[in-house]
Protein backbone atom coordinates (compact mmCIF):
# COMPACT_ATOMS: atom_id res chain seq x y z
CA UNK A 1 0.00 0.00 0.00
CA UNK A 2 1.00 3.09 -1.23
CA UNK A 3 1.55 6.34 1.79
CA UNK A 4 1.44 9.97 2.07
CA UNK A 5 3.99 10.90 4.37
CA UNK A 6 4.62 14.23 5.51
CA UNK A 7 7.23 16.16 6.36
CA UNK A 8 8.82 17.99 8.78
CA UNK A 9 8.20 21.33 6.99
CA UNK A 10 4.88 23.18 7.35
CA UNK A 11 3.53 24.93 4.05
CA UNK A 12 -0.07 26.15 3.40
CA UNK A 13 0.73 24.98 -0.24
CA UNK A 14 1.41 20.68 -0.45
CA UNK A 15 3.56 19.48 -2.89
CA UNK A 16 3.89 15.94 -3.46
CA UNK A 17 6.91 14.40 -3.99
CA UNK A 18 6.85 11.07 -5.85
CA UNK A 19 8.78 7.81 -5.74
CA UNK A 20 8.73 4.39 -5.60
CA UNK A 21 10.27 3.70 -2.21
CA UNK A 22 10.25 5.21 1.20
CA UNK A 23 14.04 6.18 1.31
CA UNK A 24 13.45 8.93 -0.83
CA UNK A 25 13.31 11.85 1.83
CA UNK A 26 16.24 9.94 3.67
CA UNK A 27 18.84 9.83 0.35
CA UNK A 28 21.00 12.92 0.23
CA UNK A 29 21.39 15.58 -2.06
CA UNK A 30 24.81 14.45 -3.38
CA UNK A 31 23.55 10.93 -3.83
CA UNK A 32 20.62 12.07 -5.45
CA UNK A 33 22.52 14.02 -8.23
CA UNK A 34 24.91 10.95 -8.13
CA UNK A 35 21.99 8.74 -9.37
CA UNK A 36 20.65 11.31 -11.93
CA UNK A 37 24.45 11.79 -13.16
CA UNK A 38 24.67 7.69 -13.41
CA UNK A 39 21.66 7.18 -15.71
CA UNK A 40 22.11 10.31 -17.82
CA UNK A 41 25.38 9.09 -19.09
CA UNK A 42 23.83 5.59 -19.05
CA UNK A 43 21.36 6.56 -21.07
CA UNK A 44 23.34 8.27 -23.64
CA UNK A 45 26.39 6.46 -23.79
CA UNK A 46 24.16 3.15 -24.69
CA UNK A 47 22.95 5.05 -27.58
CA UNK A 48 26.76 5.82 -28.98
CA UNK A 49 27.77 2.19 -28.06
CA UNK A 50 25.39 0.71 -29.97
CA UNK A 51 25.46 3.25 -32.93
CA UNK A 52 29.14 2.03 -32.86
CA UNK A 53 28.27 -1.35 -33.18
CA UNK A 54 26.91 -1.12 -36.62
CA UNK A 55 28.85 1.25 -37.89
CA UNK A 56 32.54 0.26 -36.77
CA UNK A 57 31.81 -3.21 -35.93
CA UNK A 58 29.75 -3.72 -38.45
CA UNK A 59 27.43 -5.79 -36.75
CA UNK A 60 24.16 -5.72 -38.80
CA UNK A 61 21.80 -7.36 -36.72
CA UNK A 62 19.29 -5.75 -34.62
CA UNK A 63 17.45 -8.25 -32.93
CA UNK A 64 20.78 -10.14 -31.84
CA UNK A 65 22.10 -6.87 -30.26
CA UNK A 66 18.79 -6.53 -28.52
CA UNK A 67 19.60 -10.46 -27.25
CA UNK A 68 22.67 -9.33 -26.25
CA UNK A 69 21.49 -6.63 -23.93
CA UNK A 70 18.47 -8.86 -22.58
CA UNK A 71 21.26 -11.29 -21.67
CA UNK A 72 23.43 -9.04 -19.50
CA UNK A 73 20.11 -7.22 -17.85
CA UNK A 74 19.43 -10.67 -16.70
CA UNK A 75 22.72 -11.93 -15.37
CA UNK A 76 22.62 -8.18 -13.95
CA UNK A 77 19.44 -8.50 -12.01
CA UNK A 78 20.24 -12.10 -11.12
CA UNK A 79 23.36 -11.30 -9.53
CA UNK A 80 21.65 -8.58 -7.59
CA UNK A 81 19.15 -11.12 -6.04
CA UNK A 82 22.21 -13.42 -5.05
CA UNK A 83 23.17 -10.49 -3.22
CA UNK A 84 19.16 -10.01 -1.56
CA UNK A 85 19.11 -6.31 -3.22
CA UNK A 86 16.49 -7.11 -5.54
CA UNK A 87 13.46 -9.23 -4.28
CA UNK A 88 11.03 -11.79 -6.03
CA UNK A 89 7.61 -10.88 -7.11
CA UNK A 90 5.64 -11.82 -4.13
CA UNK A 91 2.10 -10.83 -4.80
CA UNK A 92 1.62 -13.08 -7.71
CA UNK A 93 3.70 -15.09 -9.55
CA UNK A 94 4.28 -14.13 -13.18
CA UNK A 95 3.12 -16.67 -16.05
CA UNK A 96 2.21 -16.12 -19.78
CA UNK A 97 -1.37 -17.95 -19.09
CA UNK A 98 -1.83 -14.27 -17.75
CA UNK A 99 -2.26 -11.82 -20.81
CA UNK A 100 -0.85 -8.47 -19.46
CA UNK A 101 1.82 -10.30 -19.04
CA UNK A 102 2.22 -12.49 -22.18
CA UNK A 103 1.72 -8.69 -23.94
CA UNK A 104 4.42 -7.61 -22.09
CA UNK A 105 7.20 -10.17 -22.88
CA UNK A 106 6.11 -9.78 -26.58
CA UNK A 107 6.27 -6.34 -26.60
CA UNK A 108 9.36 -6.15 -24.87
CA UNK A 109 11.26 -8.31 -27.55
CA UNK A 110 10.03 -5.96 -30.60
CA UNK A 111 10.32 -2.99 -28.79
CA UNK A 112 13.93 -3.47 -28.20
CA UNK A 113 14.45 -4.96 -31.67
CA UNK A 114 12.52 -2.38 -33.51
CA UNK A 115 14.34 0.62 -32.19
CA UNK A 116 18.25 -0.85 -32.89
CA UNK A 117 16.49 -1.37 -36.18
CA UNK A 118 16.00 2.49 -36.29
CA UNK A 119 18.53 3.41 -34.59
CA UNK A 120 20.93 1.28 -37.29
CA UNK A 121 18.81 2.81 -40.73
CA UNK A 122 18.38 6.52 -39.27
CA UNK A 123 20.83 9.42 -38.57
CA UNK A 124 20.81 9.87 -35.00
CA UNK A 125 19.08 13.37 -35.24
CA UNK A 126 15.83 11.54 -36.85
CA UNK A 127 16.49 8.40 -34.80
CA UNK A 128 16.24 10.91 -31.57
CA UNK A 129 13.42 13.46 -32.70
CA UNK A 130 11.27 11.05 -33.51
CA UNK A 131 11.17 8.75 -30.82
CA UNK A 132 9.36 11.53 -29.03
CA UNK A 133 6.34 10.79 -30.99
CA UNK A 134 6.09 7.85 -28.01
CA UNK A 135 4.76 10.69 -25.65
CA UNK A 136 1.50 11.73 -27.37
CA UNK A 137 0.96 8.09 -28.46
CA UNK A 138 1.09 6.56 -24.68
CA UNK A 139 -1.20 9.06 -23.80
CA UNK A 140 -3.66 8.05 -26.46
CA UNK A 141 -2.70 4.94 -25.53
CA UNK A 142 -3.65 5.23 -22.04
CA UNK A 143 -6.97 7.23 -22.95
CA UNK A 144 -8.13 4.13 -25.11
CA UNK A 145 -6.94 1.47 -22.33
CA UNK A 146 -7.50 3.03 -19.26
CA UNK A 147 -9.17 6.41 -19.72
CA UNK A 148 -6.90 9.00 -18.67
CA UNK A 149 -7.96 11.88 -20.19
CA UNK A 150 -5.83 15.02 -20.87
CA UNK A 151 -6.07 18.84 -19.59
CA UNK A 152 -6.07 21.38 -22.42
CA UNK A 153 -2.79 22.58 -22.00
CA UNK A 154 -1.20 19.09 -22.01
CA UNK A 155 -3.08 18.13 -25.24
CA UNK A 156 -1.77 21.27 -26.83
CA UNK A 157 1.62 20.97 -25.83
CA UNK A 158 1.16 17.16 -27.19
CA UNK A 159 -0.23 18.41 -30.47
CA UNK A 160 2.95 21.02 -30.37
CA UNK A 161 5.34 18.16 -30.21
CA UNK A 162 4.06 16.47 -32.89
CA UNK A 163 3.88 19.52 -35.33
CA UNK A 164 7.60 20.08 -34.24
CA UNK A 165 9.01 16.52 -34.98
CA UNK A 166 7.05 16.70 -38.41
CA UNK A 167 8.65 19.68 -39.21
CA UNK A 168 12.68 18.70 -38.36
CA UNK A 169 11.45 15.37 -39.83
CA UNK A 170 10.96 16.94 -43.21
CA UNK A 171 13.99 19.00 -43.07
CA UNK A 172 16.59 15.83 -42.33
CA UNK A 173 19.01 16.20 -44.80
CA UNK A 174 19.60 12.54 -44.08
CA UNK A 175 15.91 11.50 -44.50
CA UNK A 176 15.79 7.51 -45.66
CA UNK A 177 12.68 5.80 -46.70
CA UNK A 178 13.33 2.63 -44.90
CA UNK A 179 14.38 4.36 -41.47
CA UNK A 180 11.60 5.83 -41.65
CA UNK A 181 9.96 2.60 -42.07
CA UNK A 182 11.51 1.27 -39.41
CA UNK A 183 11.19 4.11 -37.15
CA UNK A 184 6.85 4.27 -37.58
CA UNK A 185 6.72 0.29 -36.89
CA UNK A 186 8.82 0.94 -33.75
CA UNK A 187 6.60 4.07 -32.18
CA UNK A 188 3.85 1.86 -31.55
CA UNK A 189 5.25 -0.89 -30.04
CA UNK A 190 7.19 1.54 -27.72
CA UNK A 191 4.25 3.16 -26.66
CA UNK A 192 2.83 -0.46 -26.05
CA UNK A 193 5.63 -1.56 -24.50
CA UNK A 194 5.79 1.51 -21.58
CA UNK A 195 2.25 1.51 -21.00
CA UNK A 196 1.88 -2.43 -20.16
CA UNK A 197 5.47 -2.05 -18.45
CA UNK A 198 3.38 0.63 -16.30
CA UNK A 199 0.17 -1.93 -16.08
CA UNK A 200 2.14 -5.32 -15.02
CA UNK A 201 4.51 -3.25 -12.37
CA UNK A 202 0.77 -1.74 -10.84
CA UNK A 203 -1.35 -5.18 -11.40
CA UNK A 204 2.06 -7.21 -9.75
CA UNK A 205 3.03 -4.52 -6.97
CA UNK A 206 6.91 -4.81 -7.52
CA UNK A 207 9.60 -2.84 -8.24
CA UNK A 208 11.40 -2.65 -11.93
CA UNK A 209 14.27 -4.62 -11.39
CA UNK A 210 12.13 -7.68 -9.65
CA UNK A 211 9.51 -7.41 -13.17
CA UNK A 212 12.44 -7.25 -15.29
CA UNK A 213 14.07 -10.23 -14.02
CA UNK A 214 10.87 -11.83 -14.18
CA UNK A 215 10.00 -10.69 -18.03
CA UNK A 216 13.71 -11.50 -19.14
CA UNK A 217 13.99 -15.46 -19.23
CA UNK A 218 10.92 -15.62 -21.41
CA UNK A 219 12.10 -12.14 -23.12
CA UNK A 220 15.34 -13.94 -24.20
CA UNK A 221 13.86 -17.71 -25.18
CA UNK A 222 11.19 -15.21 -27.16
CA UNK A 223 14.09 -13.24 -29.25
CA UNK A 224 16.23 -16.63 -29.48
CA UNK A 225 13.44 -17.05 -32.23
CA UNK A 226 12.99 -13.56 -32.94
CA UNK A 227 16.00 -12.74 -33.96
CA UNK A 228 17.03 -15.67 -37.64
CA UNK A 229 13.05 -14.14 -38.78
CA UNK A 230 13.91 -10.36 -37.91
CA UNK A 231 17.75 -9.88 -38.91
CA UNK A 232 19.26 -10.29 -42.02
CA UNK A 233 21.34 -13.87 -42.58
CA UNK A 234 24.82 -13.95 -41.93
CA UNK A 235 25.14 -14.29 -38.25
CA UNK A 236 27.28 -17.44 -38.22
CA UNK A 237 29.84 -15.89 -40.72
CA UNK A 238 30.20 -12.52 -38.86
CA UNK A 239 34.16 -11.84 -38.54
CA UNK A 240 34.04 -11.42 -34.49
CA UNK A 241 37.50 -8.74 -33.98
CA UNK A 242 38.22 -8.27 -31.04
CA UNK A 243 36.86 -4.56 -31.62
CA UNK A 244 33.85 -6.25 -31.59
CA UNK A 245 33.64 -8.61 -28.95
CA UNK A 246 34.16 -4.97 -26.39
CA UNK A 247 31.82 -3.10 -28.08
CA UNK A 248 29.12 -6.13 -27.62
CA UNK A 249 29.97 -6.36 -23.88
CA UNK A 250 29.97 -2.73 -23.82
CA UNK A 251 27.01 -2.57 -25.30
CA UNK A 252 25.41 -5.65 -22.79
CA UNK A 253 26.59 -3.46 -19.91
CA UNK A 254 24.93 -0.34 -20.70
CA UNK A 255 21.99 -1.96 -21.20
CA UNK A 256 21.38 -3.07 -17.60
CA UNK A 257 23.25 0.30 -16.41
CA UNK A 258 20.56 1.94 -17.69
CA UNK A 259 17.93 -0.13 -16.24
CA UNK A 260 19.80 -0.41 -13.07
CA UNK A 261 20.45 3.84 -13.03
CA UNK A 262 16.76 4.70 -13.75
CA UNK A 263 15.41 2.15 -10.81
CA UNK A 264 18.18 4.13 -8.59
CA UNK A 265 16.77 7.77 -9.94
CA UNK A 266 13.36 6.26 -9.43
CA UNK A 267 13.48 5.28 -6.10
CA UNK A 268 15.24 7.61 -4.54
CA UNK A 269 15.10 11.02 -6.39
CA UNK A 270 11.75 10.35 -8.05
CA UNK A 271 9.69 9.16 -11.30
CA UNK A 272 9.33 12.94 -12.59
CA UNK A 273 12.93 13.36 -11.97
CA UNK A 274 13.25 10.81 -14.16
CA UNK A 275 11.27 12.02 -16.66
CA UNK A 276 12.70 15.19 -16.65
CA UNK A 277 15.96 14.06 -17.90
CA UNK A 278 14.06 12.56 -20.86
CA UNK A 279 14.46 15.86 -23.00
CA UNK A 280 18.05 16.47 -21.63
CA UNK A 281 19.27 13.26 -23.14
CA UNK A 282 17.06 14.15 -26.43
CA UNK A 283 19.07 17.16 -26.70
CA UNK A 284 22.46 16.18 -25.99
CA UNK A 285 22.75 13.09 -27.95
CA UNK A 286 21.49 15.40 -30.52
CA UNK A 287 24.33 17.98 -30.19
CA UNK A 288 26.97 15.13 -29.23
CA UNK A 289 26.44 13.49 -32.64
CA UNK A 290 27.39 16.42 -34.39
CA UNK A 291 30.86 16.90 -32.77
CA UNK A 292 31.29 13.13 -32.81
CA UNK A 293 30.57 11.83 -36.30
CA UNK A 294 30.21 15.17 -38.23
CA UNK A 295 26.56 15.06 -38.36
CA UNK A 296 25.09 17.54 -40.52
CA UNK A 297 21.58 19.54 -39.60
CA UNK A 298 19.54 21.63 -41.87
CA UNK A 299 17.78 24.97 -40.17
CA UNK A 300 14.31 23.48 -40.69
CA UNK A 301 15.51 19.96 -38.46
CA UNK A 302 17.25 22.13 -35.88
CA UNK A 303 14.64 24.30 -35.86
CA UNK A 304 11.93 21.39 -35.23
CA UNK A 305 14.48 19.81 -32.63
CA UNK A 306 13.84 22.85 -30.69
CA UNK A 307 10.62 23.42 -30.56
CA UNK A 308 9.71 19.34 -30.11
CA UNK A 309 12.17 19.68 -27.01
CA UNK A 310 10.66 22.67 -25.62
CA UNK A 311 7.42 21.38 -26.19
CA UNK A 312 8.35 18.23 -24.34
CA UNK A 313 9.88 20.07 -21.41
CA UNK A 314 6.34 22.78 -21.16
CA UNK A 315 4.35 19.58 -21.18
CA UNK A 316 6.49 17.83 -18.33
CA UNK A 317 6.01 21.25 -16.27
CA UNK A 318 2.21 20.89 -17.03
CA UNK A 319 2.04 17.49 -16.21
CA UNK A 320 4.12 18.12 -12.48
CA UNK A 321 2.03 21.01 -11.64
CA UNK A 322 -1.48 19.03 -12.34
CA UNK A 323 0.02 16.22 -10.20
CA UNK A 324 0.61 18.44 -7.26
CA UNK A 325 -3.16 19.51 -7.17
CA UNK A 326 -4.73 16.06 -7.35
CA UNK A 327 -4.74 15.90 -3.90
CA UNK A 328 -4.72 18.91 -1.25
CA UNK A 329 -3.88 18.48 2.12
CA UNK A 330 -3.79 21.80 3.80
CA UNK A 331 -0.63 22.96 6.34
CA UNK A 332 1.45 20.32 5.91
CA UNK A 333 3.57 19.07 3.05
CA UNK A 334 3.10 15.45 1.95
CA UNK A 335 5.55 12.95 0.39
CA UNK A 336 3.53 10.31 -1.91
CA UNK A 337 5.39 7.44 -1.56
CA UNK A 338 5.21 4.41 -4.10
CA UNK A 339 3.86 2.30 -5.41
CA UNK A 340 -0.22 3.62 -4.53
CA UNK A 341 -2.95 1.15 -5.25
CA UNK A 342 -6.13 1.50 -3.86
CA UNK A 343 -7.27 -0.45 -1.06
CA UNK A 344 -9.63 -3.60 -1.52
CA UNK A 345 -12.16 -0.29 -0.67
CA UNK A 346 -11.01 1.58 -3.83
CA UNK A 347 -9.62 4.39 -1.16
CA UNK A 348 -6.28 4.55 0.20
CA UNK A 349 -4.03 5.79 3.16
CA UNK A 350 -2.27 8.89 4.42
CA UNK A 351 -0.17 8.82 7.42
CA UNK A 352 0.75 11.24 10.01
CA UNK A 353 1.33 12.09 13.49
CA UNK A 354 -2.24 11.12 14.15
CA UNK A 355 -2.07 7.49 13.14
CA UNK A 356 -3.06 6.53 9.73
CA UNK A 357 -5.97 8.06 8.21
CA UNK A 358 -8.00 6.92 4.85
CA UNK A 359 -8.09 8.85 2.09
CA UNK A 360 -10.98 9.63 -0.65
CA UNK A 361 -11.44 6.56 -3.22
CA UNK A 362 -11.37 9.51 -5.78
CA UNK A 363 -8.14 10.57 -4.61
CA UNK A 364 -6.46 7.65 -4.31
CA UNK A 365 -7.95 6.23 -8.03
CA UNK A 366 -6.79 10.35 -9.64
CA UNK A 367 -2.89 9.75 -7.84
CA UNK A 368 -2.86 5.67 -8.85
CA UNK A 369 -3.84 6.59 -12.36
CA UNK A 370 -1.83 9.58 -12.71
CA UNK A 371 1.70 7.91 -11.51
CA UNK A 372 3.71 5.63 -14.06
Amino acid sequence: MGTILPSATPSSSPSLVLSPTSGTAFTSHGAQLGYLVFNFVSSVVITFINDAVFIKAEFGYPAYLCLNGFVATYMGTEIMRWFSLVEPIKNKVPSLLEPNFLLLVIVVGLSKTLNNASLKHNSMGFYQIFKLLVTPLVVLLEYVMDGTSLSTQRQIWLFWICLCVLLSVHGDTEFSVVGTMWASIWIPIAAIYKVQWSRVRKLYGCSTLSLMHAVMPYAIIGQLFLAPIMDPPGIRNYQWTTEAIILLTLSGLAAFFVTFSGFLVVGNVGPLAHTLLGPLKTGVAILASKFQNDTQYSFVQILGAIGALISLALYTHVTITERQQILFLPHQQYQLVLPLSPDEHGGGEVEHENGIKPIPEAAAKLLHNHIS
